[in-house]
């Protein structure tokens, strides 16, 4: 399968940037649940879900790049935990998604897949 960001290793790509970050568990665990979850929807894909597929694996795909940030970056919040970071991911995917699309998005875009994620 070619490599999405859900199917990278967190553990060696953060470590091929940066050898001194440790990641907590709860991030090395929820990366696998969606890393789980996306390759159950890759392999049911076909033409008749490919519509309802695809926004699901794109919210897949941003809170997978969520967790790389807040890796690299520190976590949400000063004193945060790994699951106060992933229960902020889980709530603010959708907008964090939204928002990389947002300046001069002319009105047809609004039916955009890119702005089906689910």
């Amino acid at each position: 399968m070619e490599a999405f960001i859900w199917n990278i290793s967190l553990k060696e790509y953060v470590a091929s940037v940066d050898q001194t970050i440790k990641i907590d568990q709860e991030f090395i665990d929820y990366y696998q649940y969606l890393e789980a979850e996306a390759s159950q929807l890759v392999e049911k894909i076909n033409s008749t879900t490919l519509a309802a597929t695809l926004p699901k694996l794109m919210a897949i795909d941003e809170k997978c790049t969520l967790v790389i940030f807040y890796i690299f970056n520190g976590y949400a919040l000063e004193n945060d935990t790994a699951s106060d970071t992933i229960q902020l991911i889980e709530k603010e995917y959708k907008k964090t998604h939204r928002e990389k699309y947002i300046f001069d998005m002319p009105e047809y875009e609004t039916w955009s897949i890119s702005q089906r994620i689910q």
